[in-house]
């Protein structure tokens, strides 16, 4: 993958949703199942309700486009959204201590993610 330029928005985005996969498959949950954060409903609920719908479903896009989500559209939205391998990789040359590492950088960035 070449370099991969996040706006700020993305980056915290993508951040929360790697946090929840680790923690996902702490629990025990399958590398499969634990990819799936369902669509842009769902992560607007659980992971930013703060942030706009229309804000998520367009970050949503630009992970897709930036190669680190899989994004599937359904009914004029983001139907659902799937941490890819490219993302995977990604995120863990980033966080090399995993999830520790993460919940240390989300909490960093909160402001980003309850704006």
């Amino acid at each position: 993958m070449s370099t991969v330029e996040l706006t700020k928005d993305s980056d915290a985005l993508i951040s929360a949703l790697y946090k929840e996969y680790l923690q996902k498959r702490k629990d025990g949950i399958s590398k499969g199942k634990a990819k799936i954060f369902g669509g842009a409903k769902e992560i607007h609920e659980t992971i930013v309700p703060k942030w706009g719908f229309g804000d998520v479903e367009e970050t949503l896009w630009e992970l897709s486009r930036a190669g680190l989500l899989d994004c599937s559209p359904g009914d004029n939205t983001v139907w659902l959204a799937m941490l890819n391998d490219s993302g995977i990789i990604y995120m863990e040359k980033r966080f090399k201590n995993g999830l520790s590492e993460v919940l240390d950088y989300v909490e960093q960035i909160k402001s980003i993610l309850l704006w």
